[in-house]
Parts: structure tokens; sequence; C-alpha cells
């Protein structure tokens, strides 16, 4: 697969994401990983980095619930008008907010 179908892959999950949810770059890596045979969480990191402007990026976080510090003030706009769930670091909660990822090949989010 080229890099450009599985930024692609990557960018369709997030769109999938509901508002007042996130998941991680790893869930994701792990869906692509599973159906495509490739990408890590850092392939989608370096995705979200090139091209996450395109989608709802404060919904894909890292394993802590937390993104790097230039998007935190941003992001928690966001999170507060969505009513994502968070930790009083201002990270988000992942434990009341988690959204998996479908399998790509399912027709249902």
């Amino acid at each position: 697969m080229a890099e450009e179908e599985y930024g692609e892959a990557v960018l369709a999950i997030v769109d999938l994401v509901p508002e007042g949810r996130a998941t991680t770059y790893g869930l994701i890596a792990e869906v692509l990983h599973e159906q495509l045979g490739r990408g890590g969480p850092r392939n989608v990191a370096a995705v979200m980095a090139g091209h996450g402007s395109l989608v709802t990026w404060w919904r894909v976080v890292r394993a802590d619930g937390t993104l790097p510090a230039h998007l935190a003030d941003e992001a928690r706009q966001a999170y507060l008008g969505e009513g994502t769930p968070l930790r009083p670091t201002g990270a988000v909660d992942l434990a009341k907010a988690v959204w998996l990822p479908p399998d790509i090949h399912s027709s249902t989010p």
C-alpha cells in the first residue's frame, strides 16, 4: 500500500471518531496493521502531523490521553465544546472517552 493510501486510511478512521470521544494513535495503528499489514503509532502520528488539519485531530491522542504541548490549548477548547471527559491534568480521560476504531472493511463504525 502506498503512503498516500495509508494516510487516507488513517484520516478515514479519524473521521469516524464521534464528538466527545477520543482514540489513540496506537488503536488506529492496530486496526490498520491487522487489516493492511503495516504501520504503527508513529506512522499514524506522522500522517496526523502532515494532514491532521483536514480532520478532527484533537480526537486522536497519545496512550496517556495527551497531545503535544503546542496543541493542548486549542484541543482543550474543542474538548470543552464537545463535552469530552477530561482528567484534572487536562488530558482526555480515556477510561470514559475511548472510542475503538472499527474494522476498516466493516460497513458499521
